[in-house]
């Protein structure tokens, strides 16, 4: 098999006591470049950096479908190098792409227009498949297609269905690197709004844990003209930058001994009625909940998938309250159809993604991890 040679970041098997990130390595692989049927082979110029990667770069080797080396990454964007056999997407070499999830397109969930709910997604998106890349001499398998695509290899063979062709959708190199966190991410912040909460201007939106996601779905409450949109942190930086997107009150949850009841006095004693959960933090979790006004909505974005991990719920009041509870996963979104939408809400400047942006090289993503875990970075991209 014909290969070439190219970088990546490159996850070595976790310990015992293992950090996540820690066992990150940039390194040259071998990139094949005979394609199976429904693959391209894309060279990456930009690819976000999603918590998701720091977990699925530690899954346990143990489990099915785990496979170490391994390549991670799944907010890439960049050009077709070559298309293989049987790809129906309308690309060619040279065209730019944008890359987001893998789904069967067979299952019921599929079949309806709900790809994010895909039977296969997580077979599919947080295992990926073996052996797609070597090691550069050749010795050792290196497995890819995280996301269908493992945008932390400069340049990835890449599942069509992955792929949004981004010809019409993009002027610039540039804005190709900046579109890439939309591919999960971005999407699913706003998404969690736009497609599933559905606020209108009278809705008190409540967004807890301003990364990323969160501040995407600050913004997406902000299209929505919500009456208020009260933006939950620990970190002053992210809360100022959520007023400059659209918050309408910013909440440091330091040192508040009551959260329930200081939720409530925020919203003038009537409880958010859309809540909006990026942090997988139970107790903030809990205290939210609790104070969901009449016929609230609460998403779902950062759950902990530990069975320990559970949320104290009184029926009656669910049901007399008129509760909603939503699981979020990408924003149930459809790529091909929602991140246009997000773009034309960029170009009209009512998503100004660039405010929460910042870029490193590839060799610099240990300072890129390092920023996002101390607040000092929201989005970190890194370019090739």
């Amino acid at each position: 098999m014909s290969t070439t040679t190219a970088r990546a970041i490159v996850c070595s098997e976790p310990g015992a006591d293992h950090i996540p990130g820690t066992n990150w390595k940039l390194q040259d692989i071998s990139v094949p470049t005979e394609l199976k049927d429904g693959e391209l082979l894309v060279e990456m110029v930009a690819s976000g950096i999603c918590h998701t990667d720091l977990i699925t770069g530690s899954l346990p080797s143990g489990m099915p479908g785990v496979q170490y080396p391994r390549i991670v990454g799944h907010e890439g964007s960049g050009y077709v190098k070559a298309v293989g056999p049987n790809v129906t997407k309308d690309v060619k070499a040279g065209d730019p792409v944008l890359l987001s999830f893998d789904y069967c397109g067979q299952c019921e969930s599929c079949q309806r227009g709900h790809p994010a709910y895909c039977a296969a997604f997580f077979p599919m998106n947080l295992f990926g498949v073996a052996d797609v890349f070597k090691s550069k001499d050749g010795s050792q398998g290196i497995a890819g297609k995280h996301f269908g695509h493992s945008s932390f290899a400069s340049l990835s063979v890449v599942n069509q269905t992955t792929v949004l062709p981004a010809k019409d959708l993009v002027r610039s190199r540039e804005e190709l690197q900046l579109f890439a966190p939309l591919g999960c991410g971005l999407q699913t912040g706003a998404g969690a709004i736009l497609n599933m909460a559905k606020p209108d201007k009278k809705d008190r939106v409540m967004v807890l844990g301003l990364g990323g996601v969160g501040l995407a779905a600050v913004m997406a409450a902000k299209i929505c003209e919500c009456e208020q949109i009260i933006a939950v942190d620990r970190v002053k930086s992210r809360i100022d930058m959520s007023k400059e997107l659209g918050a309408t009150h910013g909440f440091d949850t330091t040192g508040v001994e009551d959260l329930t009841a200081a939720f409530k006095e925020v919203t003038g004693g009537l409880g958010p009625t859309v809540v909006l959960d990026t942090t997988g933090f139970l107790p903030i979790v809990q205290a939210s909940y609790d104070s969901l006004g009449s016929r609230g909505c609460f998403v779902w974005i950062g759950a902990n998938m530990d069975p320990a991990y559970t949320l104290n719920i009184s029926i009656g009041t669910f049901m007399t309250n008129g509760t909603r509870m939503l699981g979020c996963m990408e924003g149930d979104s459809v790529p091909h159809e929602f991140i246009p939408q997000l773009i034309n809400y960029y170009r009209e400047g009512k998503f100004p993604i660039e405010k929460i942006a910042k870029y490193y090289k590839a060799e610099e993503f240990k300072t890129a991890l390092h920023e996002s875990h101390t607040g000092e970075s929201i989005k970190p991209i890194i370019t090739w």
